[in-house]
């Protein structure tokens, strides 16, 4: 997978463990001094997410004011929403979400968000937001 691919991901995606060898491929690339910014937040992401799974709060606040997608995007809002809702805040989640649909996101984000998160195992957040 190369990166542009990688960016087509949906934003929640992340490497599935039959894909480590490529995500770690992906890892050294992004360490590198010359690596794009957006593959660093892509990575920085998964990171994000291995956080979240060990309950380790402080690390994923570090990530993601580091940033975790292109500033003010709808990627990043729906990260920030995604890990709002793993934490158990969704009203925070849905206060981030909301957001992102008044400036500029389409107004079928909640929908697509509530999809993600079901697909995710976030039962309480894919009902809350369908």
């Amino acid at each position: 997978m190369n990166l542009a691919v990688l960016l087509t991901r949906d934003p929640v995606w992340r490497p599935s463990p039959e894909e480590a060898e490529e995500a770690e491929a992906f890892g050294r690339a992004a360490r590198a001094p010359d690596a794009p910014e957006d593959l660093v937040r892509e990575v920085r992401w998964w990171r994000a997410r291995e956080a979240a799974d060990r309950g380790d709060w402080e690390t994923v606040t570090r990530l993601a004011v580091e940033g975790l997608a292109e500033p003010l995007s709808e990627r990043e809002a729906v990260r920030l929403a995604f890990l709002h809702c793993a934490s158990g805040d969704l009203d925070a989640a849905e206060h981030v979400v909301a957001q992102a649909v008044q400036t500029g996101s389409a107004e079928t984000l909640p929908a697509r968000f509530g999809l993600w998160c079901g697909r995710e195992g976030l039962v309480d957040a894919a009902e809350r937001f369908r």
